[in-house]
């Protein structure tokens, strides 16, 4: 059996191969897309990790997200006896509350279910990760957004409530906030903890990339919501 160092590095020589496919190159196996003479040279050797928070570790049951948290995202009710789903738990054993959600099929009723995944979570294991030759992370969306895959953003400026040590803190703060002046924007402890983030990583020679997906956004979105009330307006 492969070592997970390995598979890493496979994994990440899959992925420089499939980038260097397809009609970019000539016969010669010369670049001619001019939009990827910017790619940074380290990119090639990175030993990527890909982290995807709400399901890494739950490094902090404090901030493990409520109903409330929820709110905006798929499916659009969370029963009143909804709990964090337990680390090792039977993917497809159903919990108490999974049959009082009001969606059709499996798959659709889990989209309620979450770990509580956090940021401190990544922070206690920085030294595992260092340990298998990682050279680079990449963050899966950390925007905040009530979903459990963060696509659907709710606030584009901050890290997520859930993912930092006060996430009622957090909501408030944003909430006191205009959306279009950054001038009124603030410093969340969660985006203060993701700072401690990029330093711990950046200490150990380990680069991070953010995912963003600007042509998503939830139905909690503030500009989404202004369209819908105010037209062209």
């Amino acid at each position: 059996m492969h070592s997970i160092k390995h598979v890493l590095l496979l994994l990440s020589v899959i992925g420089l191969f499939l980038v260097g496919c397809g009609p970019m190159h000539n016969k010669n196996s010369i670049v001619v897309d001019k939009s990827l003479a910017s790619v940074p040279a380290w990119a090639k050797e990175a030993i990527w990790y890909q982290i995807f928070v709400e399901r890494f570790r739950n490094g902090d049951p404090g901030n493990d997200p409520t109903p409330a948290d929820m709110s905006g995202s798929y499916p659009d009710k969370i029963p009143a006896h909804w709990k964090i789903t337990p680390w090792g738990h039977d993917w497809y054993s159903h919990e108490p509350w999974l049959d009082s959600i009001k969606a059709t099929g499996f798959y659709s009723k889990i989209q309620a279910r979450r770990y509580g995944g956090d940021l401190q979570g990544v922070l206690d294991k920085m030294d595992y990760i260092q340990s298998l030759g990682v050279t680079a992370i990449y963050f899966n969306p950390l925007n905040d957004s009530p979903s459990l895959h963060k696509y659907d953003a709710r606030n584009y400026a901050h890290i997520d409530r859930n993912f930092g040590p006060d996430p009622k803190g957090d909501a408030a703060m944003m909430d006191s906030e205009i959306h279009d002046d950054p001038a009124t924007w603030k410093w969340t402890s969660a985006d203060m903890l993701f700072l401690k983030v990029i330093k711990e990583f950046h200490k150990r020679g380990i680069r991070v990339i953010m995912d963003y997906s600007w042509n998503h956004t939830g139905k909690s979105f503030w500009a989404l919501n202004d369209v819908r009330k105010n037209g062209e307006n």
